[in-house]
């Protein structure tokens, strides 16, 4: 017994040994081809793979990639259709579903690169659909994200596979299969949108707009994704003056298959270079691409990429990197606009409004009052539980809260009803825009003349919009002095289209929209006091050393004096300059002086900061320039 399992021991260790070389002897084999494809040498990986036909389904890396998971992204076509060919007619259908880690076939990985023509030599050696059929249809495989071929070429926004895939091949058959990812409710238009790939998000919308109605896992719909996008917008991204003329200067082209082509190396090659990863992101076979991928593709594939380039003008601008730049971020706002406009002519999202309650203004209530209203709020709780599953906000609100004009006027265009919806919580769109502070939004209703019947309503908490100025979020302006005085400008502006009556008004805590904004702001308050007076205290110390100089100066008369007493100097003209300056230096620095000092002595109260403090804290800072 003891000898035939030692025997056996024997065999177990001879086998391991034995695989641990061939796997050492593969390892070696596939050195080369490695190296020259991380090399992007597409022509002599070929002529390596034509001599050793046989390691054509052999791994080739750590992640179980096979030679036609790299050569996916040689550019080549022919030379592509040539490497499927020299695996045998026997064994091409086992190789081309051969997985790597993330369980991409060959076909994922052509997905990634968009080529029509390499898809087309995978797919002309599948076999008819039937009984008697051995392989699962290789456009039906997914991989671990959940992901068929034709979802991965609509995540990255590869029109042109994507077109191919659905309309040439029919696949839009299988909807079910190919428009979601296994396991969740994101549509491939929800992906699109997602990576903004918009050119391919609006080419799927326009062919499939029953998509437009669906929801992702999160309950989102696709506008309201676009709501949750400010920086894909004009209106909420930050440009200098210069970038701003430029941005107006550049022409609108609407080449979407450039911009979604162009976006997707640009943002693939910045990932690159930072390091990030995204679930979106190619296995590790296709993280080898860098800048050059795309000149190399064109230089190896013989000019056939020719057919992608941009026309001559942008093909000129795009040599200046940061207008290249800014002329895509004028594209994909364009581009975001436009799918915009086709959402929201779609969005019936705001007819769900809630009933927004008559309320009196209240001037307050006891504690024996608020009882009953505790126990009518248990009761309420399982009404709020059924509607859990439901977004909070409608597409308009969430656009308001993030101050994307461009939603919010294309949906009061097309529904102009849609200004008056009220959320669950009774909050119309003047509190979003009031309450993450809008200032676009705000303008847009104030055009509209909408701002005083939206100011009239009181929500489910008792709060007037007044009350939500109190919600501070971080200022604008440097310096917690002017970001206060920031808060306190909001405040009167909101309080001065409101009723008298309801600014005295109480919500459910016994507050009034002022007593909660001194609340809220007390922590910004003490900041703001800190600040200012450490600030004038550091300019009145320069000013009084400044003072000082001028008024020795006054006394020290340039070229001196005669024997009279009288400057030797005092009826030339350079003297009278001396002196008028000197006068006004004195007085300046004087006036700086008395300024700092009025606020280090002021305080400090809350409402002082409106106009008192830092018009003081100008004042003083404007003289001492003057000196």
């Amino acid at each position: 017994m003891l000898e035939s399992k030692a025997m056996r021991e024997l065999q177990i260790g001879r086998k391991k040994l034995e695989m641990t070389r061939h796997s050492v002897a593969l390892i070696e084999k596939m050195k080369k081809p490695y190296i020259l494809a991380k090399r992007y040498e597409w022509e002599e990986f070929g002529r390596f793979f034509n001599k050793h036909k046989d390691l054509l389904d052999k791994q080739i890396d750590l992640h179980h990639s096979t030679p036609l998971h790299y050569a996916a992204h040689c550019g080549n076509p022919t030379m592509y259709r040539e490497m499927i060919e020299w695996v045998g007619e026997g064994d091409i259908k086992r190789v081309l579903r051969l997985q790597d880690d993330m369980g991409n076939t060959p076909l994922h990985e052509v997905a990634f690169t968009g080529e029509v023509e390499m898809t087309k030599s995978i797919l002309e050696h599948e076999e008819e659909e039937g009984p008697n059929q051995q392989y699962e249809p290789l456009l039906r495989m997914r991989n671990k994200l959940g992901e068929t071929a034709v979802y991965r070429a609509a995540a990255l926004g590869k029109t042109d596979l994507l077109s191919f895939f659905l309309q040439d091949l029919g696949a839009d058959a299988h909807r079910d299969i190919h428009f979601h990812r296994k396991g969740d409710k994101m549509s491939i238009l929800h992906t699109a949108v997602i990576d903004q790939f918009f050119g391919t998000a609006l080419w799927i919308l326009e062919r499939y707009e029953h998509l437009a109605y669906e929801k992702e896992d999160n309950e989102l719909t696709t506008l309201q994704l676009l709501a949750k996008m400010p920086s894909t917008f004009k209106s909420q991204t930050q440009m200098g003056p210069l970038k701003n003329f430029i941005y107006l200067l550049l022409p609108n082209f609407q080449d979407y298959k450039y911009y979604n082509q162009n976006k997707e190396y640009t943002t693939k090659k910045e990932d690159l270079e930072s390091g990030r990863e995204d679930k979106n992101e190619p296995s590790p076979t296709q993280m080898k691409l860098e800048d050059n991928t795309r000149e190399g593709q064109i230089l190896k594939s013989g000019g056939k990429a020719r057919r992608n380039e941009p026309p001559t003008t942008q093909r000129k601008l795009s040599e200046w990197k940061e207008i290249d730049k800014l002329w895509r971020k004028k594209e994909m706002h364009n581009l975001a606009k436009e799918l915009v406009n086709l959402l929201a002519q779609k969005d019936y999202s705001w007819r769900n409004t809630a009933i927004a309650r008559d309320r009196t203004v209240s001037m307050g209530r006891s504690q024996q009052e608020g009882k009953p209203k505790e126990i009518k709020g248990k009761q309420e709780e399982g009404e709020k539980q059924e509607g859990a599953s439901k977004p909070t906000y409608t597409p308009l609100l969430m656009a308001a809260c993030n101050g994307i004009t461009e939603i919010v006027e294309v949906i009061i265009h097309f529904h102009p009803h849609s200004i008056e919806h009220v959320s669950d919580d009774e909050q119309n769109i003047l509190y979003m825009a009031v309450k993450h502070r809008q200032k676009k939004i705000y303008q847009i209703l104030k055009k509209l003349k909408m701002v005083r019947s939206l100011a009239g309503k009181i929500d489910k908490e008792s709060n007037t919009v007044l009350h939500y100025t109190a919600e501070f979020q971080g200022g604008s302006q440097p310096g917690f002095a002017l970001q206060l005085q920031e808060e306190l400008h909001w405040f009167d502006r909101i309080e001065k289209r409101l009723p008298y009556h309801y600014t005295i008004h109480k919500n459910q805590y016994n507050k009034t929209a002022k007593q909660l904004f001194v609340e809220k702001h007390e922590a910004l308050l003490n900041d703001a006091r800190e600040w200012i007076k450490e600030t004038a205290q550091s300019c009145s110390a320069v000013a009084v050393l400044v003072a000082t100089v001028v008024f020795a100066a006054a006394y020290t008369v340039p070229g001196g004096t005669d024997d009279n007493g009288f400057p030797r100097f005092l009826h030339e003209t350079i003297f009278m300059v001396f002196t008028i300056m000197d006068i006004v230096a004195l007085v300046s620095s004087l006036g700086s002086v008395i300024m700092f000092l009025s606020i280090l002595t002021s305080p400090c109260e809350m409402w002082d900061f409106r106009k008192s403090l830092p018009r003081k804290l100008n004042t003083g800072r404007q003289h001492a320039v003057i000196v």
